[in-house]
């Protein structure tokens, strides 16, 4: 206890007290159990920012709550379904965010022999592992993200659909651009287009039929 306090009388009895209360406070923290609790949320954010971990799946997950839940006011349209805006090779997609699972940096590759050439090969996603389709061949372009034999630096991101109970799979895509609530024009697409095509937007950006591409890769 400070020495300016030992002899200042009975009316200092009280704010004795709570420096004593204040310092017995204080000595029983567990400091190292402070700091291991700061380390752990520095590594989950920096999973988070990385596009791994249950976080990452949560802000996506929230984020298409946030649109779906949009208040609209009386006479106004809908904000549109939400969907993540994405770049292929040459092609600008939409794709239902409620059929995404998570987004992640191109993961190390894996080649097989004898698939077709919308297959790049293998990847491995949280402990699962699951085909990785060239969105962009899939559509009938011809795709500018070559399978490369699996170097940890090839670019774009590699995009995993909610199969449920079929075969897992992700997309591999140029670039992410954004989340946004998209009002898909009501004219389908041309049939040049391709099956997996529901309608281009004034922007000539290709809304998925995410019903038939998730057929077509659970199979």
């Amino acid at each position: 206890m400070d020495d300016t306090l030992a002899g200042a009388g009975p009316g200092a009895a009280p704010l004795r007290a709570a420096l004593e209360s204040a310092s017995a406070a204080r000595a029983s923290i567990d400091w190292e159990a402070v700091h291991d609790k700061l380390a752990h949320r520095r590594a989950e954010l920096e999973e988070t920012f990385a596009g791994r971990g249950p976080w990452a799946d949560a802000v996506l997950a929230r984020r298409a709550d946030e649109l779906a839940e949009t208040p609209r006011l009386h006479g106004e349209e809908s904000s549109g379904t939400p969907m993540l805006v994405a770049r292929g090779a040459e092609t600008l997609y939409g794709l239902e965010l409620r059929h995404l699972g998570q987004i992640v940096p191109m993961p190390r590759l894996a080649r097989v022999p004898g698939t077709p050439p919308a297959v790049l090969g293998v990847i491995a996603v949280a402990g699962r592992v699951m085909r990785l389709f060239d969105l962009d061949r899939l559509c009938g372009g011809l795709g500018a993200l070559p399978a490369t034999g699996g170097g940890p630096a090839e670019p774009g991101y590699a995009v995993v659909l909610r199969t449920g109970a079929g075969r897992p799979a992700a997309l591999r895509l140029w670039e992410v651009d954004r989340v946004a609530g998209i009002v898909p024009p009501r004219a389908a697409a041309p049939a040049e287009a391709g099956p997996l095509v529901r309608t281009i937007t004034a922007d000539r950006m290709a809304i998925l039929d995410m019903a038939a591409l998730l057929d077509f890769v659970k199979s």
